[in-house]
């Protein structure tokens, strides 16, 4: 039943979507993404921009925060070092492959090479636009060292050199909303 729901509410939303949507448009690109995320088993939300260079290239910011309980009886500095563990700040370089794979306008496949605050790796998505503004996106990513922060081996003190973020994977599902273009008044 939820499976028959879901491709209703599909079919409706890509019906009623400007036929004229673009999911990347270059250098004129400017895009918020606000979603939700799991890195390893922690659960969190994410923001992010993604600013165009060119058809091929975008560069933007990542901020992230988890959800996970504290344990009790916490003194000040470790209920400090407990909400650091929690968030990371990344800045990314993506490439997108619609144009050079001659994709429809609305759909944008893209790869991503992330550097923040405790972590280094990878990512690839894709963005799906159904108007001129609103689009979604699914994005899975890596981590393949830490940056700053070393990784933390499991079961380690969740103290604050604790890293939530080194050597896990990550999967993102949200929305993307288009905040500038030149061609906002009428897309190709």
């Amino acid at each position: 039943m939820k499976r028959l729901l879901s491709i209703i509410l599909l079919c409706a939303v890509w019906g009623s979507a400007n036929l004229y949507a673009q999911a990347y448009d270059g250098s004129t690109d400017k895009k918020i993404f606000l979603g939700a995320t799991m890195v390893g088993d922690k659960f969190g939300i994410e923001l992010q921009n993604d600013d165009g260079i060119n058809d091929l290239l975008s560069y933007g910011g990542r901020l992230i925060f988890l959800f996970s309980k504290d344990a009790e009886n916490l003194d000040d500095f470790d209920r400090w070092a407990s909400a650091f563990s929690k968030f990371d700040i990344a800045a990314f370089l993506r490439f997108h492959f619609s144009e050079s794979l001659k994709l429809s306008e609305r759909a944008d496949p893209y790869l991503g090479l992330d550097i923040s605050l405790k972590a280094l790796g990878a990512h690839a998505g894709f963005k799906y636009n159904f108007s001129e503004t609103l689009g979604i996106y699914v994005q899975a990513g890596h981590s393949f060292s830490g940056s700053f922060w070393p990784a933390s081996p499991d079961n380690s003190y969740e103290g604050f050199g604790y890293n939530r973020f080194a050597k896990k994977t990550s999967i993102s599902v949200g929305l993307t909303i288009n905040i500038f273009s030149d061609s906002m008044g009428g897309y190709r």
